[in-house]
């Protein structure tokens, strides 16, 4: 299960970030939210893909299909990929726009303060922009 690679990488990845585990159904994982608009981040183990939930707004399939690779490898891939996006979360590197209820999404920028408004409401993970 990707589960049992998941949360030692986050443990040792985001000490401090209020990691909380839950048996299935629940999200393994869950980041609660810096700011109250923006939400807690959860994480399931799908099996062979890791879906986040990015607080109040959208959600990703992390997957890998690389070929070759042993599902061992693989899992440690998405692991890996999934560690990697929560860093640049946490870091306000991705803007989150929209919500679950009417489409949302994210993007990556450099400098999200900085830059010209996509959306009517746009958040990082410390708050609104």
């Amino acid at each position: 299960m990707i589960t049992s690679l998941l949360i030692p990488k986050l443990k040792q990845r985001f000490p401090g970030r209020g990691l909380r585990q839950e048996p299935p159904p629940a999200p393994c994982a869950l980041f609660p939210a810096a700011h109250p608009e923006v939400g807690d981040i959860l994480l399931y183990d799908d099996g062979d893909e890791v879906t986040v939930v990015a607080g109040n707004f959208t959600h990703s399939h992390v997957c890998n299909y690389e070929d070759g690779l042993t599902p061992e490898e693989r899992e440690e891939k998405i692991v890996e990929d999934v560690a990697d996006f929560l860093e640049d979360l946490f870091a306000d590197w991705i803007v989150l726009w929209g919500s679950h209820k009417g489409g949302g999404g994210w993007y990556f920028a450099e400098d999200p303060r900085g830059a010209p408004r996509k959306h009517d409401k746009e958040y990082v993970w410390s708050g609104p922009l």
